[in-house]
């Protein structure tokens, strides 16, 4: 639903800020400005594309490759490429609502509130990523023949680059991210290529294939930002870290269900690094029958983790009630919030 007739699909504002920009003819946007605009851009652009996306972990490293129409504001189409267990399926995304379609199945997937995300961080988070990180211009380079403005996301706690960012100088798309460890390690790629930009997709693109089974998949509840009234919702007394990384901060919460049993879900960032905090009292530890587990220890108490690409999950038990951790970071720091949560 392109609601722009301009070239590339930009706003007449944005091709001036993007002519002057690379003219020299007016002041440049600051490089945090550019970022927050590169945000939004899929709100604005039309395009068609072949996006890879590369996960590096300390024991295996993940690849994902999907053909993507994608037309603005906020229907997208993605086709799989590989992994081979994936080739043939594609996911519709239709504002928050995602349509997976299994074919080797022959059913479709419908959850609500699914993040599929291809660019930086959620545009909610912008000032939270202000907060923790400076963004500086780095040398402007051609990326597929086209040239980008290059965005440095440091630390300002450390002084270390945790982003780098490639930003298409005349749509404001991102078309590469490239993300490290606190050791400068590459943990995390996403890159487009084959890209064409254009307002001329068709509609049917976006609707589903007939005679296929419809499952429901998570209804995720609207995280809120009000973290002390989740918990105080959650019908347990809950338990929160009592330490976290520098720039790490609670910025939304949930209360759900997880296979019939009620669990409180508080989620802190510092605008790109994610943890996910999962507890309940209901003796009903996390289903890791999938992975590839190895045993640890959280403070006193026996636990698990298990790392898939950049991610890390810990779990432990005290007495009856479970805790999980979810995020990217390493096993060394998820163990110290773990240990820092006290019952």
């Amino acid at each position: 639903m392109a609601r722009s007739r301009e070239p590339l699909g930009l706003p007449r504002a944005g091709i001036a800020l993007a002519a002057a920009f690379l003219t020299g003819a007016a002041h440049p946007p600051t490089a945090a400005n550019l970022l927050r605009s590169a945000m939004t851009a899929p709100q604005r652009v039309s395009y068609v594309g072949e996006v890879q996306v590369l996960n590096f972990g300390a024991e295996r490293s993940d690849a994902e490759i999907y053909r993507i129409e994608h037309r603005a504001p906020s229907l997208t189409r993605r086709w799989y490429l590989a992994p081979q267990a994936l080739y043939g399926d594609s996911i519709i995304s239709r504002g928050l609502t995602t349509y997976s379609i299994d074919v080797k199945s022959n059913r479709v997937v419908v959850s609500h509130h699914d993040q599929l995300d291809d660019q930086i961080v959620e545009v909610g988070n912008f000032g939270i990523l202000m907060a923790n990180y400076t963004a500086q211009y780095a040398p402007d380079e051609k990326f597929d023949g086209r040239l980008c403005h290059v965005v440095l996301l440091n630390n300002k706690f450390t002084g270390q680059t945790i982003m780098r960012v490639c930003i298409d100088a005349g749509t404001g798309l991102v078309l590469e991210r490239q993300q490290y460890a606190s050791n400068g390690s590459l943990i995390a790629e996403m890159r487009i290529e084959q890209l064409r930009y254009t307002n001329a997709i068709p509609p049917a693109l976006f609707t589903l294939p007939p005679g296929l089974q419809r499952v429901n998949g998570a209804a995720h509840g609207q995280l809120s930002g009000d973290v002390q009234q989740v918990i105080a919702s959650a019908g347990f007394v809950a338990v929160v870290p009592k330490y976290l990384p520098e720039g790490l901060h609670p910025i939304a919460g949930d209360v759900t269900s997880i296979k019939g049993v009620t669990t409180l879900h508080l989620l802190y960032s510092d605008g790109i690094r994610t943890v996910s905090f999962f507890q309940n009292e209901k003796n009903a530890a996390v289903d890791l029958s999938r992975y590839r587990v190895t045993k640890t220890r959280v403070a006193d108490h026996p636990a698990q983790y298990v790392q898939e690409g950049p991610t890390t999950l810990l779990a432990w038990a005290d007495g009856n009630r479970h805790f999980a951790l979810v995020g990217e970071l390493s096993l060394a720091e998820l163990e110290k919030i773990g240990a820092s949560v006290v019952p």
